[in-house]
């Protein structure tokens, strides 16, 4: 990246200021660069720097865009594809071998030598394809085409949170805590959105909840072919458990704040005896970031053997959905997903279904059988009580010769053999 590119585009707080002594030339500049999405061009150069690392150690001459045969190109990716493996030599789960692919893709249509290049589309790099596929199918068999995502949280254990005294509101922490509870809950934030929230993006409702504005989320980077610069908008109904919380900090924040909504908190008696709870200075990424997991342990919800993060929020809201038979498309509209394939990947898990499914018909099939063994019961236990008179007869009469009538039962069964 140039220097000009370095200082228009340094941060998040600076990056949409254009100074107005720029040239027309850095103008163009500075706006094609606007254009892109952060994550998108570091997840690109992350995995080009692999492929060129790859390439030297191969010895090939150059830089890939620099490639003008197509077979040559062809050739140098399938030996990459086929030898890509972590530092440790241990392989790529299935969603890092398509990211590569995409990135890899992505950077050839800007930079490459080679006219109109389409990875996925285009005839000529078929056996590109064909390695990858295989590639992914080996992986697949093999259990590295699942990786461990964010787990979810179950309607009890949000109740146990948002009912514990460490959420209640009475300090600055923990009205802290309970807002972005509540914002990782209902309105199913991914985990990265917290970090772009404003306390302008909170509007008071006419049922005097909240619409909430996401102007930067996965799905809406607000470009010229997504969305023509509408925001996502959530809301936050009215309701006496939620409403007084959101309202209570945004009157709390003060005057000359940061945008950013999450605000650090103020030492707690200086706090309660001021009313003064919050610093105009924004939240750490680092501490929001694991703000979730840190709720969950100190309210007591079990994490062993789970992954909790601020995604889970998210997966939590789309599962419970589910489970309340809320139907695929009007979890979209919460979720903002505009694919059934986008919504799959957070819905119940497959084995959690076969279970329910299984146990749905467990139950059906042995509630019907307990009336036959109850019956069944009852004759085998009238045969058992015949059978002990009978060898009680016998016992009077011959008691060197007496059997109980598990060991006449047995004798009968060797007998019938």
């Amino acid at each position: 990246m140039s220097q000009t590119k370095q200082i228009n585009l340094k941060s998040k707080r600076n990056k949409d200021s254009l100074k107005t002594s720029a040239s027309l030339k850095e103008k163009v500049e500075f706006y094609r660069e606007f254009s892109k999405v952060k994550n998108t061009v570091n997840a690109t150069n992350n995995w080009m720097g692999l492929l060129e690392k790859f390439r030297k150690e191969q010895l090939y001459i150059g830089q890939i865009q620099e490639v003008e045969n197509e077979q040559v190109l062809i050739e140098q990716l399938c030996s990459y594809f086929t030898n890509m493996s972590k530092k440790d030599g241990s392989d790529y789960s299935v969603n890092s071998v398509r990211a590569s692919f995409a990135a890899i893709n992505r950077f050839l249509q800007d930079n490459s030598k080679i006219k109109s290049i389409d990875l996925y589309n285009d005839v000529r790099f078929k056996e590109i394809r064909k390695v990858v596929d295989g590639k992914i199918r080996y992986l697949s068999n093999n259990g590295k085409g699942e990786t461990k995502g964010s787990d979810s949280l179950e309607a009890d254990e949000i109740t146990q949170i948002l009912n514990h005294r460490l959420l209640d509101g009475s300090t600055p922490e923990r009205l802290l805590r309970r807002v972005f509870f509540i914002n990782a809950i209902y309105l199913g934030l991914r985990g990265g959105e917290h970090t772009l929230l404003n306390a302008t993006n909170f509007v008071k409702s006419e049922d005097d909840g909240y619409t909430v504005f996401i102007y930067c989320s996965k799905n809406n980077q607000r470009g010229f072919t997504e969305n023509q610069g509408k925001a996502d908008k959530l809301t936050l109904p009215s309701h006496p458990d939620i409403t007084p919380f959101i309202d209570q900090y945004l009157s709390l924040r003060p005057h000359y704040a940061e945008p950013d909504f999450y605000l650090q908190e103020i030492e707690e008696q200086f706090a309660l005896r001021t009313g003064v709870w919050y610093k105009p200075n924004h939240v750490g990424s680092k501490r929001l970031n694991s703000f979730l997991n840190e709720i969950c342990k100190i309210t007591g919800v079990n994490l062993n053997g789970r992954k909790i993060t601020n995604h889970s929020g998210r997966r939590a809201l789309i599962q419970n959905c589910e489970k309340m038979g809320i139907p695929k498309e009007d979890i979209k509209l919460i979720s903002r997903h505009r694919s059934d394939a986008g919504l799959s990947s957070y819905t119940l898990p497959t084995d959690n279904k076969k279970n329910e499914i299984v146990g749905q018909l467990m139950n059906k099939v042995h509630g019907q059988l307990t009336s036959v063994n109850e019956k069944s019961a009852e004759i085998i236990n009238s045969q058992i009580s015949c059978m002990n008179e009978n060898n009680k007869q016998i016992m009077d009469k011959e008691d060197n010769n007496f059997k109980t009538a598990k060991e006449a039962l047995l004798e009968k069964s060797r007998e019938n053999q």
